[in-house]
């Protein structure tokens, strides 16, 4: 398997950890110094993020992925992509066409998921 199959791999891990909310999951996943802008620019931490998964604030309910691809710079791999994300936040529903650049981390061997941003794609 290549590093790109391997974080993208991750990256189905992480995105199904969010719509089960496994917080558990996620948070093996997920770096100490996470930076998770969101398309809304609202930035959250690791510790704000989990949060917001665990206590119902954030309820990814289907997550499409496109367009991806994965580039590799020694221990920091670069994902860019497109996504359709359904989440409800703060119990309203929201329907996100988004691009984004994920980035990815490798310490000890392991990668983490250290960045999100995203920017919404005019409708």
């Amino acid at each position: 398997m290549t590093i790109e199959q391997d974080i993208l791999a991750l990256e189905s891990r992480r995105y199904g950890a969010m719509t089960a909310q496994d917080t558990a999951g996620l948070g093996q996943l997920l770096h100490d110094d996470l930076v998770y802008t969101h398309s809304s620019a609202v930035v959250d931490t690791k510790q704000s993020y989990v949060e917001g998964i665990r206590s119902g604030k954030f309820r990814y309910r289907k997550i499409e992925r496109a367009e991806e691809r994965v580039r590799v710079y020694g221990d920091t791999a670069l994902v860019t992509g497109r996504a359709a994300i359904e989440v409800e936040v703060d119990g309203k529903p929201k329907s996100l066409k988004l691009r984004y650049l994920n980035v990815w981390v490798r310490q000890a061997g392991a990668w983490k998921f250290v960045a999100w941003q995203s920017t919404a794609i005019p409708a």
